[in-house]
C-alpha cells in the first residue's frame, strides 16, 4: 500500500464521523477534560502537524528510526498533559462553525503536501528525525484511536479498514515493549490475564 494511503484512509474516517456530529453534541463531554469540540480539535492535530512539519526543512539524520522510537522517545518521555489538553481546545475552536469543511481543508493541504515529499524525506520533529513513513503511522495511529473515541462519544461506529486497525494495534504493541509491558500486553491479547484497571501505552 502506497505511503499516504493508509493515512488518507484514516483522514477519511475521521472526516466521516465528524460528519455525523449532531449540532447539540458538540458541548457534550469527548475524552477525558475534552468536550466533544475539543476531541474532535486534537484529532485534527494528526493532520495540523503533519501540514506544520512538512513546511519545516528535513531532518538531517535519523535519530528516531521508526513509530515505536518516537513515542518513546518524544511522546512518552516530553509530552506535558495539561499542553496537550490546552492544544486540543484550541484546535477544536479554530475549526469553526464547519468543522467538516475545516477538516477537509487540511486534509487536502496534507495530502497535497505527502504527495509531493521524496521516500527518503526525513521529517523534523523538535530538531530529531524520523524518516516520513514512520512518521506517518503515529499519525495514523492517533487518528484511529481518536477516532474511536470521537465516534463512541457520539453513539457512532468508525468503520476502519482491517489493516489500518491491523497498524494502529501493532504500533500499541510495540510501544507497550518498549515501555516494559510487552509481556503483560500479549498474555491480554491471548487471554492469559487481564490488563489492570486503567492501563494505557500511551
Amino acid at each position: 500500500m502506497a505511503r499516504t494511503e493508509r493515512y488518507a484512509m484514516a483522514c477519511r474516517t475521521f472526516i466521516d464521523v465528524v460528519s455525523n456530529v449532531r449540532n447539540d453534541q458538540w458541548d457534550a463531554p469527548g475524552l477525558g477534560v475534552w468536550n466533544v469540540r475539543s476531541l474532535t480539535g486534537h484529532t485534527a492535530r494528526a493532520v495540523i502537524t503533519v501540514i506544520d512539519y512538512l513546511d519545516l526543512d528535513p531532518a538531517a539524520q535519523i535519530d528516531m528510526p521508526t513509530a515505536g522510537d518516537y513515542y518513546g522517545q518524544i511522546y512518552l518521555a516530553y509530552t506535558n498533559p495539561e499542553a496537550i489538553a490546552k492544544r486540543g481546545v484550541e484546535a477544536g475552536v479554530a475549526l469553526g462553525a464547519d468543522p467538516v469543511a475545516a477538516i477537509t481543508v487540511l486534509v487536502e493541504r496534507a495530502l497535497a503536501l505527502l504527495a509531493d515529499q521524496p521516500s527518503d524525506r526525513l521529517v523534523s520533529l523538535g530538531g530529531m528525525g524520523i524518516p516520513i513513513d514512520e512518521y506517518l503511522k503515529t499519525r495514523v495511529f492517533e487518528l484511529v484511536v481518536h477516532t474511536m473515541d470521537l465516534a463512541r462519544a457520539t453513539g457512532q461506529t468508525a468503520d476502519f479498514a482491517p489493516e489500518l486497525i491491523e497498524s494502529a494495534a501493532s504500533l500499541a504493541a510495540g510501544i507497550a515493549a518498549r515501555k516494559g509491558d510487552g509481556e503483560q500486553v500479549l498474555m491480554s491479547l491471548t487471554g492469559r490475564e487481564p490488563l489492570p484497571p486503567g492501563f494505557s501505552v500511551v
